[in-house]
């Protein structure tokens, strides 16, 4: 296990509260979630350098789409127009 380090990190009030809720509802640490984030960030970034060596000439929309599914993973874009709209939803 790797040694932790404390830090301390500026978050949005509405990331913060979900992270509590998802921390309560798992009965782990706050700092669990965040390592849990920053896993999953690491883990889809190995599969987009694994994707660059391979190639993706065979490999259809569809594709990527049913293997992000299956993995749990969103793509960045579609998150990031959500906050947008519920940022501008709350002005």
């Amino acid at each position: 296990m790797a040694t932790a380090a404390k830090v301390s990190i500026s978050v949005t009030r509405e990331d913060l509260e979900w992270a509590r809720k998802r921390a309560r509802s798992r009965r782990v640490s706050l700092s669990a979630v965040v390592s849990e984030a920053l896993l999953r960030q690491r883990q889809a970034e190995a599969g987009v350098r694994l994707l660059e060596e391979l190639g993706t000439d065979d490999i259809t929309g569809s594709d990527l789409d049913a293997v992000r599914a299956e993995l749990g993973w969103t793509p960045a874009r579609k998150t990031q127009k959500r906050r947008a709209r519920k940022r501008s939803a709350g002005r």
